[in-house]
């Protein structure tokens, strides 16, 4: 799988988005592996698919060696861990927030990128007149 990129700006400052990144991912089942100011690590697994189980179970129960096969090849390195990475850079007037994720990851980030609160451009609300 290759990682994808998503940006987004906020008001926020650097260390208020890596903690609210820590908040938001820790209760979609990714685990913390390292914080700083600017970048949280984040490492997580993808849900096995319920066909990939059902042809292990299969293999099991027809015989002990497709089974085997099955979880070897197929189960174990799709099972395996992948990082999340957030990243906060300062710029004027606010934050730019990088999420390098991995592709079963990819309605969560866009999802952490809209609970942030927008940058505010200055620019002024149209005027009724």
């Amino acid at each position: 799988m290759a990682d994808k990129i998503s940006n987004g700006k906020t008001s926020l400052s650097a260390e208020e988005v890596i903690v609210r990144a820590v908040q938001f991912f820790s209760t979609e089942k990714f685990k913390a592996t390292s914080q700083s100011g600017r970048t949280a690590t984040f490492e997580g697994r993808p849900p096995i698919p319920w066909g990939m189980l059902l042809l292990t179970i299969l293999g099991f129960i027809a015989c002990i060696v497709p089974g085997v096969i099955m979880y070897i090849m197929v189960i174990r390195k799709m099972y395996r861990f992948y990082s999340l990475v957030v990243t906060a850079s300062p710029m004027a007037g606010g934050t730019e927030v990088s999420v390098t994720y991995p592709d079963f990851a990819g309605k969560l980030v866009p999802r952490f990128l809209g609970a942030l609160a927008p940058l505010d451009t200055g620019a002024a609300p149209p005027s009724l007149s």
